[in-house]
């Protein structure tokens, strides 16, 4: 979660368990935003704000609530969702399907799996040769950068030492083809006004509402495959076979 007090700080800790430093403090019950939470003592590791965690019935942490140090009074809430992206940019409505691999054809997958494909980084690297994408939460608060070889054209998420390159933002060429996934590669679907996407990329998604899960039946235009071999830069004899 990024902090809305100050610009650039996120929280890294959004586990749901009682932090350590509030296991003996008795708080009363506080009504915020219409919730009746419990509000812990003041976080010691953070000095960007006063920090504190809110607490459920059950104790367990549903948000925090953060004040300026200049100015107690001054405190924005922010609340953990269902979802990692609805937690990360604090909107509702960001809907679970089911797994990407359940979208692709059987050969594909098996290409996936045997190739060892199979995490959100590898999987995208499969696509930069096309319009699909794949985006995950860590990558809304850094993307990846695209290194292109002078040479070979060869596009690649880390530089490699055989190619010279040069760094590329990544792109996202059509709103329908970014899915949004997490690290077990669960497709996520977003709110039609979501601002992920301005977050992404400056245009806005179609207004069908943009990134849909896959589905068998769209799978034409939803196919998620490596680049044809024909828009794959041939290897020269100093490159070795990528691992």
């Amino acid at each position: 979660m990024e902090s809305q007090l100050v610009s650039g700080f996120f929280y890294e800790d959004t586990g749901r368990d009682i932090t350590e430093h509030d296991l003996d403090i008795v708080s009363d019950l506080w009504t915020i935003d219409g919730r009746e939470v419990y509000r812990g003592s003041r976080d010691p590791q953070y000095t960007h704000a006063n920090v504190y965690w809110l607490y459920s019935e059950d104790l367990d942490r549903v948000g925090l609530s953060e004040h300026s140090k200049a100015d107690q009074a001054d405190f924005r809430v922010l609340w953990f969702r269902d979802t990692d992206f609805g937690t990360y940019l604090q909107e509702d409505g960001w809907e679970r399907g089911e797994d990407i691999w359940s979208s692709l054809p059987r050969p594909v997958f098996d290409r996936f799996v045997n190739e060892g494909w199979t995490t959100p980084k590898a999987f995208l690297e499969q696509c930069l040769y096309g319009p699909m994408r794949v985006v995950t939460p860590s990558m809304l608060r850094s993307m990846p950068k695209v290194f292109v070889c002078k040479t070979c054209s060869r596009r690649s998420l880390s530089p490699q030492v055989w190619c010279p390159s040069t760094e590329e933002p990544l792109d996202f060429p059509t709103t329908e083809k970014v899915f949004f996934i997490d690290d077990d590669m669960i497709v996520y679907r977003p709110p039609p006004t979501s601002r992920v996407w301005d977050l992404i990329q400056p245009q806005k998604p179609s207004p069908s509402g943009g990134s849909q899960e896959p589905e068998q039946e769209q799978a034409p235009q939803q196919e998620l495959t490596p680049p044809p071999e024909a828009e794959t830069p041939p290897r020269t004899q100093e490159q070795p076979a990528p691992q």
